[in-house]
């Protein structure tokens, strides 16, 4: 009987060739859970902005808006400390031109202002799983009737250029574009 210290070249190339077919299936499946996981963070960031802005309407009879333009801003971890970076952000921590600090104004249900919708860090929190240097985007119409959250999707394999997920005030579910003409 031989004594055999080592494997054969046959027995390497058929260890080799299971590892390589066993990371053939995982890799991707393992985009395809990255990509799922990133969605729903999205869909669930939208999910808690859409609370916090239907309960804004309720009380001020409108969506965050300027009421002199289309408001299309950014907003998330980019926001500072006193939310300044975004109307948005300011009217739904309490501390916007309507729902202000200050307590000068009342809501339609009669509560004085400030009213917190949601805290500064839960906003600064957020953030486009996608692309993580970018913040989610919010936009509404001049009166502040409908509003929209969306955020930039890189290019992938099913898509031959970059595209945005959005929800709406009339959608509940993410959705795809291929460029912004869902904006007000």
């Amino acid at each position: 009987m031989k004594n055999r210290k080592g494997f054969t070249l046959i027995e390497l190339m058929i260890v080799i060739a299971i590892i390589i077919i066993l990371a053939a299936i995982a890799i991707p499946n393992y985009l395809r859970m990255t990509e799922r996981a990133r969605r729903s963070r999205v869909a669930g960031d939208f999910a808690s902005l859409a609370t916090a802005l239907e309960a804004y309407a309720v009380d001020w009879g409108h969506y965050p808006c300027d009421g002199t333009a289309v408001t299309d801003e950014t907003f998330g971890k980019h926001t500072d400390a006193l939310g300044a970076t975004a109307m948005v952000t300011g009217e739904l921590t309490g501390d916007g031109t309507l729902n202000d600090a200050a307590g000068t104004h009342t809501t339609l249900t009669g509560e004085d202002s400030p009213i917190e919708f949601l805290k500064l860090g839960t906003i600064q929190a957020m953030y486009n799983p996608f692309l993580p240097d970018e913040d989610y985007n919010y936009g509404t119409d001049i009166d502040g009737t409908v509003w929209f959250l969306y955020v930039e999707h890189p290019t992938d394999a099913t898509h031959a250029a970059n595209y945005y997920l959005y929800r709406s005030d009339s959608l509940t579910d993410l959705t795809e574009s291929a460029d912004t003409t869902f904006l007000p």
